[in-house]
């Protein structure tokens, strides 16, 4: 999946490095755009206020999508079911599963984007015939095909759905500079549609395609590289997910996919969330103009100035959490005592620079629950939906700084202890 994934994103961003410009003449789309997307999630709010933790609870959208795909000549494991864990609807287990276990086998016909093992989706032209054909297939309707795999899609809210009060909440931190260039990649590149199946196809894309396009069921798992379990494998008459890891699978697990290494602000910008661990951060210092970088683990346990050798380590290993954050630990000790204490000022103004305190953050995600606490659940004008969206958008963007704050000021701290246990050792070496 790691070497696939790579490919895919290459793939993407070649194609897109080619034609992205920012161009101002798009503004007026953008904002009509941004309507249009507030206007799907709505959905998506709803059904998660209406969801409980228990996986018991039947998806019946899912029940659907699982008769469809066998009817289509594909294999979905019976002991799989979609369920919420933590408040993140995903695919969990409903009995134990062995390394191995065949999870879903999905037949190229199901999937957009690829005809057969010798023409899978490679660049620009067949990713942007993916949109296209997903696009054309919501208009049709319960014509289409691909009907009960598309009436399923949940969109995430991402940044590129956004007001600018919304992005403005970022305090200039990426990806508040970059929300919408798949947008203008659609537009520039694939000549498109941009109506509300349109923005809704790019979207889905955007979020859920994999390296052979949009394979129904298997975009339902949810990203964790810290707990990876099962992969994508491509064999002759489809794609198959199977079970991986270091032991079983066990009943009530959350199924994890890796969508590969990715930074804490591309998470955010494609996929509208921040992974849970490891968690890649980086950001720029204004004093010294240097580029810094760490990853994250609980408890404090922080890498800063990974190597790329520590991160595939990181991100291709079947470790248990404390191996991974004594893997951490190694590489802190292994840094030189000039570089510990450099990351530690140019952290500390960073936290400088915002023009708000965690805690004051704090205060505004307060004030934001209570406003939305305000609005009636019940009305659906026009008006009422755009002021919600406006304010949950602004309390993500919020919550996305304090989680940055937050890191940085864990990864500074052990920066700085690490520090000065080199130091004593310094010291007592020299008397």
């Amino acid at each position: 999946m790691q070497n696939k994934s790579r490919k895919f994103l290459m793939m993407y961003r070649r194609a897109r490095r080619r034609k992205i410009s920012v161009c101002s003449c798009h503004l007026t789309l953008l904002s009509t755009l941004l309507w249009f997307l507030s206007c799907f999630v709505q959905r998506i709010h709803a059904g998660a206020a209406a969801s409980s933790n228990d996986h018991e609870n039947k998806d019946e959208g899912f029940a659907r999508l699982v008769r469809w795909m066998r009817q289509h000549g594909g294999q979905v494991d019976p002991r799989i079911d979609v369920g919420i864990r933590d408040g993140i609807r995903g695919i969990v287990a409903t009995a134990d599963m062995d390394v191995g276990t065949q999870l879903l086998f999905c037949p190229w016909e199901l999937i957009i984007g690829s005809r057969d093992i010798d023409h899978q989706m490679q660049g620009e032209v067949d990713m942007c015939q993916v949109v296209q054909d997903m696009a054309d297939a919501m208009r049709r309707g319960t014509d289409s095909l691909w009907h009960p795999y598309l009436d399923h899609i949940e969109l995430p809210r991402l940044p590129a759905m956004w007001d600018q009060a919304a992005i403005d909440e970022l305090q200039s931190m990426p990806p508040s500079q970059d929300v919408t260039r798949h947008i203008r990649w659609f537009e520039q590149s694939c000549d498109g549609n941009l109506d509300e199946a349109g923005m809704k196809a790019l979207v889905a894309f955007i979020s859920r395609a994999n390296e052979v396009g949009m394979t129904p069921i298997y975009d339902l798992l949810n990203h964790h590289n810290g707990r990876r379990n099962a992969k994508l494998q491509i064999v002759e008459d489809g794609v198959r997910l199977v079970v991986v890891g270091a032991g079983p699978v066990h009943k009530n697990d959350q199924l994890y996919l890796s969508y590969g290494i990715k930074t804490a602000s591309t998470m955010f910008r494609d996929y509208g969330f921040v992974e849970d661990w490891p968690t890649a951060w980086n950001f720029r210092s204004k004093t010294s103009g240097d580029n810094f970088a760490f990853v994250l683990f609980p408890d404090g346990a922080a890498a800063i100035n990974p190597t790329g050798d520590l991160l595939k380590s990181l991100w291709q290993s079947d470790m248990s959490l404390l191996e991974y954050q004594a893997l951490a630990e190694t590489h802190m000790r292994s840094l030189a005592l000039a570089d510990l204490e450099r990351f530690v000022v140019c952290a500390r103004d960073r936290l400088d620079e915002f023009p708000t305190t965690l805690q004051e953050d704090e205060v505004k995600l307060e004030e934001n629950r209570i406003a939305l606490s305000l609005l009636s659940d019940q009305s659906r004008s026009e008006n009422d939906v755009t002021n919600r969206s406006s304010m949950e958008d602004a309390g993500s963007a919020i919550r996305y700084r304090s989680d940055f704050k937050r890191a940085l000021n864990s990864a500074m701290m052990c920066a700085d202890a690490m520090g000065q246990s080199l130091r004593e050792r310094i010291s007592s070496q020299d008397l």
